[in-house]
């Protein structure tokens, strides 16, 4: 996807010519923007949009300065404001922003890094009051000033990740490190895009240059952790894990990751402290939850304690697939028919999940839903052919079905 790819409007149409001549001098009035004459560049840009209302430059640009001058809210009203303008002649804002811009500034005296650092700071002041899809603009035009700018791509692959635009905030986070492959922020923030993509190895690689540039760096260290552990690394994902406890020692994210690793080697005193002190540093925390309910699963405990605490996981995180598949299996063990609302949900939400199929088939047929335990286990049996007990259980229905 293009860095002209709009966040708002329609896409398409062909390019429009730059704005009719002005009464007053867009370049001067810039210009004086760039030197800090911040009021009069603006008494200029608002008299010019007042007489030009087909203009984009002069609004957006005052919309820098409201923002700079603490109203981002206006700011980003305009910013939509032209973004509407921009899709009813079928074409993205920032495409012709920066058409106009280009047009306008030519072999003029303004330096269009300049102007790409200025565009910049109005989207860190946008992002800053997290208003994301208007600073993902903002840094799209700037990355259209300055497409060899590291720190600009930076911003705005960072901004795309967080609007979950994965594959073009990817494109944008290659290009930063093209630019600039030891540029630590396009490290870090590709390692989590890597890893929110579930491609823990490449995450891991960028992970592993990360931490060298920067090993102070809680969150990167902890997620570092976290791919780690994905990949069943437990002693190395403890290491790094332990490394952001040191540098954070109030992070609940950390103690859940802490107490996964320590969950995975069975070491149940020490889990169940790290998920209880990652739930008294912030009760609204599921995975903690889900932690501790596995922690007291695995070490034999209550049944009724672990039903209790996945239904607590659930209820802070509904969506949690893994917690509805947990719960399912426990009231399955209990021959509890509440079980299959529970796989449903799990399916709905990763239908991909380990041992779905097979544990859903299981529990149909433990609550004597036969057909359905059919349909799960060939379901599970098509995505491990070599599983035994599988392959026995089907044999023994198949071998009940009448001649």
């Amino acid at each position: 996807m293009s860095l002209f790819s709009k966040i708002f409007g329609t896409a398409g149409g062909a390019d429009q010519a730059a704005a009719a001549p002005r009464e007053y001098d867009f370049v001067a009035t810039l210009s004086m923007q760039l030197r800090g004459e911040l009021e009069p560049a603006l008494a200029l840009y608002q008299g010019a949009a007042a007489l030009e209302p087909s203009d984009c430059l002069a609004p957006f640009f005052a919309a820098a300065i409201r923002a700079g001058l603490g109203d981002a809210a206006a700011a980003a009203e305009s910013l939509r404001a032209l973004s509407r303008q921009a899709a009813s002649e079928e074409q993205s804002v920032s495409r012709k922003i920066l058409l106009e811009l280009t047009s306008q500034v030519g072999d003029e005296s303004v330096s269009l890094p300049a102007v790409a650092q200025l565009v910049a700071a109005f989207g860190d002041l946008l992002k800053k009051e997290g208003l994301l899809q208007e600073s993902a603009v903002t840094f799209e035009i700037a990355a259209g000033l300055a497409p060899d700018n590291a720190n600009v791509l930076h911003k705005l692959g960072d901004t795309l990740h967080d609007l979950r635009s994965y594959d073009y905030a990817e494109s944008v986070l290659q290009g930063a490190l093209q630019c600039a492959p030891n540029h630590w922020g396009a490290l870090y923030s590709y390692a989590v895009l890597l890893q929110d993509l579930g491609r823990d190895e490449e995450a891991i690689a960028c992970y592993q240059k990360a931490v060298i540039f920067h090993p102070g760096h809680a969150k990167c260290q902890n997620n570092y952790g976290a791919a780690l552990l994905r990949t069943n690394r437990l002693e190395e994902a403890l290491v790094h894990c332990n490394l952001a406890a040191g540098l954070d020692p109030a992070s609940p994210f950390v103690k859940i990751n802490l107490g996964n690793i320590h969950l995975l080697q069975q070491k149940y005193e020490s889990a169940r402290r790290f998920f209880s002190e990652a739930i008294a540093l912030d009760a609204t925390l599921a995975p903690a939850y889900f932690g501790l309910a596995s922690v007291e699963q695995g070490a034999g405990g209550d049944p009724g304690r672990v039903r209790e605490l996945y239904l607590k996981a659930l209820e802070m995180n509904p969506s949690l697939a893994e917690a509805h598949l947990a719960l399912g299996n426990q009231l399955a063990i209990e021959g509890n028919p509440e079980a299959l609302p529970h796989f449903q949900s799990a399916a709905r939400l990763n239908e991909h999940l380990w041992n779905l199929q097979r544990d859903f088939g299981f529990a149909c047929l433990k609550l004597g839903r036969r057909e359905e335990a059919l349909e799960h286990l060939n379901q599970a049996l098509s995505q491990d052919p070599d599983d035994a007990a599988l392959k026995e259980a089907l044999a023994g229905l198949q071998a009940e079905t009448p001649a």
